[in-house]
């Protein structure tokens, strides 16, 4: 197999979808959500067949973008994207071996583009969210190894500039290096470093269609540096990256700045209602000189993402594992797009569910503690007498109540067998009993319930075991969280409220119902401070387990989750 060269064999790589999906609002990748102006638009309507037959011809936007910007038209040069800004002047500078200098929390592409040429990557870590690490960027800067430094003002994912007198001690302590200053977002927070590109020989100030003009689709960037630097820059850059239709957008937003302007000032106005908004939901909001939000809203992150995801709203979550764990990117829409999001984060009752008995039928696991029990005895036990024993409490635990009715025998056998063995039967890497079971629901319920109420899983199911039955009935994607038994400690099972607790620290609402088929569910949700509601399993509606229900703590018992709209319908009105 053909091998790629050396410095990249490694690399992770900056991979995006393929293929495009159909959201109701799209704010996970700081697009302009209002569209580009009207003259972009007539102008790309009005491209003739030459524009398409030829190659283009730079000269009217390089002199657009040298007037918008003040500078002469020697100090421009266009590119595909700001990307290819950004890759030209490390291609440029930098040789192998050399390093990139940047922050620990920045754009990733500078640092894939440094990759590609062999070069070393040294990043800084914030010390402070988000304030720029000034001293240690500095202390750094004294490594010989440093060609290429990449600062970007505001910074993205965080949204924050650079101080100009940070900049100016990291400017007077380069020369030699090439200083990178990524402004793809400077328009919306008016604070631009343009004047170094002229005032230093090192300076490459970066800017983008894409953000600002709502140009993403077209690609289009620009650099600005001195007269030497951009014919250097020429040598690397494709001589016809920019296509027609770009150059001929572009031009047609520059002649149309007062529409950016009254853009910038709505996104600025949702910004302030939506950081206010965050704010209100818990968020910690930080100050943004760009058109999207940084949130950090802790453990409920996830919450919040599964709650837009759920909405058909797009919005950017970072890995676990980072600073950045439990951050949600939010590009600042449209006035009406800020109005969804507020629709869809509004607080409602949250509504959590076991799973078996109540949204899967148990046989399953009813049958392999039969099969267990019989492996070990030699004897057949009843699916009422396991009911029976369900019904009096304590055995939650399909584990425990199968080593209870073998010891009951005088069989001895070690629990991790007994789980073993038992495991084998009922899973055997989904192929086990698990496939036998069937929904106690319509999801058309589960639709519906969705738009009213906030949908939660607590079950003592196994993660993989939970996931396995809720992706197989199509109802997965109306769970959040979903917590099994993995996820609380050992011995604190239901009626331990352990679980239920969690679910209430990693969600948000204004109360909390909990549906469950045993004693065990309703001591549990009694102690957590949950309204309790009894979900008779298929195999016992009876008048015994229905007292059961009620005398554990049950406000309610109901047939099945059949009854869940009437249910709630009936106490909201009382209310």
């Amino acid at each position: 197999m053909l091998k790629p060269k050396q410095s990249i064999q490694n690399m992770a790589g900056y991979f995006v979808p393929m293929y495009e999906k159909d959201w109701d609002i799209k704010i996970d990748s700081n697009e302009n959500n209002y569209g580009p102006s009207p003259k972009v638009r007539a102008a790309l309507n009005n491209c003739d067949t030459a524009q398409v037959s030829f190659y283009p011809f730079y000269g009217e936007l390089s002199q657009k973008i040298a007037d918008y910007q003040g500078v002469d038209i020697s100090n421009i040069k266009v590119t595909n994207g700001a990307d290819e800004s950004i890759s030209a002047v490390i291609q440029t500078y930098m040789e192998p071996d050399d390093a990139l200098l940047t922050l620990d929390i920045s754009f990733d592409m500078p640092v894939v583009y440094a990759q590609i040429q062999g070069g070393k990557i040294i990043k800084v870590p914030f010390k402070e969210k988000w304030v720029f690490p000034v001293d240690n960027f500095l202390k750094e800067l004294d490594n010989p190894d440093v060609k290429v430094i990449y600062i970007a003002s505001p910074n993205n994912p965080t949204g924050n500039i650079i101080n100009e007198n940070d900049l100016k001690q990291i400017l007077a302590n380069s020369k030699g290096k090439a200083v990178i200053i990524d402004e793809t977002y400077a328009n919306y927070g008016s604070v631009s470093y343009k004047k170094y590109a002229l005032e230093y020989d090192n300076v490459f100030i970066i800017k983008s269609f894409s953000k600002d003009f709502a140009l993403a689709g077209l690609r289009l960037g620009y650099i600005i540096s001195c007269s030497e630097n951009i014919d250097n820059l020429k040598k690397v850059v494709s001589p016809f990256s920019v296509n027609s239709f770009a150059m001929k957008a572009g031009i047609a937003a520059l002649d149309d700045i007062d529409y950016f302007n009254q853009i910038k000032k709505e996104i600025d106005e949702s910004k302030t209602e939506l950081k206010e908004f965050f704010e209100s939901l818990g968020g910690i909001v930080y100050d943004s000189y760009a058109n999207f939000l940084l949130v950090d809203f802790k453990q409920k992150a996830g919450f919040f993402h599964h709650k837009l995801s759920l909405n058909n709203i797009s919005v950017k979550m970072f890995k676990k594992g980072s600073l950045l764990e439990n951050h949600l990117r939010i590009t600042i829409p449209t006035k009406k797009g800020a109005a969804l999001i507020k629709k869809a984060l509004e607080i409602k009752p949250s509504l959590v569910f076991d799973m078996d008995g109540v949204l899967i039928n148990a046989v399953s696991y009813r049958q392999t503690i039969l099969k267990t029990y019989e492996k070990y005895s030699g004897k057949q036990v009843t699916l009422e007498e396991v009911q029976k024993i369900k019904n009096q409490g304590g055995m939650n635990n399909d584990w425990d109540l199968t080593l209870f009715l073998l010891r009951r025998e005088g069989i001895d056998v070690t629990y991790d067998e007994l789980v073993d063995t038992f495991q084998q039967i009922y899973w055997d890497n989904g192929k086990g009993l698990i496939n036998i079971e069937t929904p106690l629901f319509d999801i058309e319920l589960f639709e519906e319930l969705s738009k009213d109420y906030n949908l939660s899983v607590f079950t003592g199911r196994l993660k993989k075991e939970a996931y396995f039955a809720l992706e197989k009935f199509n109802i997965l994607k109306f769970f959040y969280p979903v917590i099994t038994t993995d996820d609380i400690p050992h011995g604190k099972g239901k009626p331990d409220s352990c679980g239920l607790n969690l679910v209430k620290d990693l969600s948000f609402a204004k109360e909390f119902f909990y549906f469950g088929d045993t004693v065990d569910d309703m001591i549990c949700a009694k102690n957590a401070g949950y309204y309790p509601v009894g979900t008779l399993p298929p195999q016992d509606k009876s008048e015994d387990l229905i007292q059961r229900l009620k005398n554990n703590g049950a406000k309610q018992v109901i047939s099945s989750v059949g009854e869940i709209k009437t249910l709630l319908e009936q106490k909201y009105e009382t209310v």
